[in-house]
């Protein structure tokens, strides 16, 4: 696709979204500006003097409106696109009052992205190119008024053309309004259409992240609970037979308890990793435990669904920095996908010779910690490759995915200074390798 023959200057000041986006706007516009704050977009404004301004609100030094309203003191022609997260309408109204000519709600779809992006590089190259006319039809006059004082005689016929043109510009000018009427009343639809879907897309999101986790507690809990049932049962039955001792209620209450510890640390575990993590501060983390605590809360749905998985991981220490939970995400959200391609393998090829499998391995290559996630399912077309870490982008249906959970481990990983590869090949394997920075000894 031709790139927009434009400039954007896109603040944000959320590395992971930066990353994102930037990634996003690059393959569209031909000039990309990106800046970490108000202060430093409103400095790159100046500079670069973009035809196009996206900035988020909440940011620290200086944030978005302050930034547009020191803007919009010297610039009027500038066009002005708000980020908000759910939640920040009352801004909404000193934006409007500032002049913004647009608002999206976060996370951003990509398609609407780029759809309002398109939209507003027409009007811009729209605008640049009646500059241009009416730069040629002041032109015009002036020669016009030259030529009438050296052609007074021909003043009454040169007259009847004029009229002419000025009924084009008074009929080009009519249309020019209209189009504008028609166009303020389709961005308002839009406002209100991409709203309502973003509501809906936050809420399936949830629902969905709550569900796969449900389902891997339950299964998790049930075999101590299971142990737990069968030591009371034995207790009742060696009752019922005068058949107690001291010893052997010792040794079951003890079994007991081993099981109680066990509910007790799944649910520990289940409990800081569903909080938010944001604001932890990051540590350090072997990479071969997260994995582990990763399968302690989904092997036994995985066996239940007779998914082999098989672990190879590094005996030297894996260890980066970084937040263990977040990472944990990632490692969760590459198996969910894992597990749903061998399903749908499985199912196509109606189990026939076919049994479901996942490969994990880590190792150490040379300043990296290098963690391998491989299914024998589906595989990706060669056609997707290329977006499959654009938000909501999915070829699941709407039941088994929203097409967040990819995009949001790119942004995890690129935070932390490292990168995802995925190598694939349609109805063979994928395979999804997380490399991050290995921690100086």
């Amino acid at each position: 696709m031709e790139k927009l023959d434009i400039s954007v200057l896109f603040v944000e000041d959320e590395e992971l979204l930066r990353a994102i986006y930037e990634r996003i706007l690059d393959k569209i516009v031909a000039r990309l500006y990106i800046a970490e704050n108000g202060k430093a977009g409103l400095e790159a404004y100046h500079k670069y003097q973009p035809d196009l301004i996206i900035t988020d609100i909440m940011m620290p030094v200086m944030d978005g409106l302050e930034m547009v309203e020191n803007i919009r003191q010297t610039d009027n022609s500038v066009r002005l696109v708000i980020l908000s997260a759910y939640g920040e309408a009352e801004y909404f109204m000193d934006a409007i009052k500032i002049g913004v000519n647009s608002f999206l709600l976060k996370p951003v779809e990509t398609k609407k992205l780029i759809s309002l992006v398109e939209e507003l590089a027409n009007g811009i190259l729209l605008e640049r190119k009646v500059k241009e006319q009416e730069n040629q039809r002041k032109i015009a006059e002036e020669n016009l008024r030259k030529l009438n004082q050296e052609l007074e005689k021909r003043v009454e016929a040169r007259t009847q053309d004029l009229q002419k043109e000025i009924k084009e510009r008074i009929m080009a000018e009519e249309e020019l309004k209209e189009l504008n009427l028609n166009l303020e009343k389709r961005v308002i639809e839009e406002l209100k259409k991409r709203e309502k879907q973003q509501q809906l897309l936050i809420q399936k999101s949830k629902l969905e992240s709550i569900g796969e986790m449900a389902a891997g507690i339950a299964h998790e809990i049930n075999q101590p609970l299971g142990g737990i049932s069968m030591g009371l049962d034995n207790i009742l039955f060696k009752l019922s037979m005068d058949g107690l001792s001291e010893d052997y209620i010792r040794s079951k209450i003890d079994a007991l308890f081993t099981d109680i510890d066990r509910i007790r640390q799944i649910i520990n575990h289940v409990r800081v990793f569903s909080r938010d993590q944001k604001n932890l501060i990051d540590d350090e983390v072997d990479i071969n435990d997260v994995v582990k605590d990763s399968l302690s809360l989904i092997s036994r749905q995985y066996h239940n669904h007779n998914i082999e998985i098989a672990i190879e991981l590094s005996k030297d220490k894996c260890v980066t920095v970084g937040n263990k939970y977040r990472i944990e995400q990632v490692f969760l959200n590459l198996l969910s996908n894992a597990k749903y391609a061998v399903d749908e393998r499985f199912k196509h090829e109606n189990g026939i010779n076919f049994n479901k499998r996942i490969d994990i391995s880590s190792k150490r290559l040379d300043s990296k910690v290098v963690v391998e996630i491989r299914d024998n399912g589906t595989g990706i077309p060669e056609k997707h490759l290329d977006n499959i870490f654009d938000p909501f982008f999915t070829t699941k249906d709407v039941e088994s995915g929203t097409g967040l959970g990819l995009s949001i481990s790119y942004g995890i990983i690129k935070e932390m200074k490292g990168d995802i590869k995925v190598d694939s090949v349609e109805n063979d394997h994928t395979s999804v390798s997380v490399i991050l920075p290995l921690k100086s000894e």
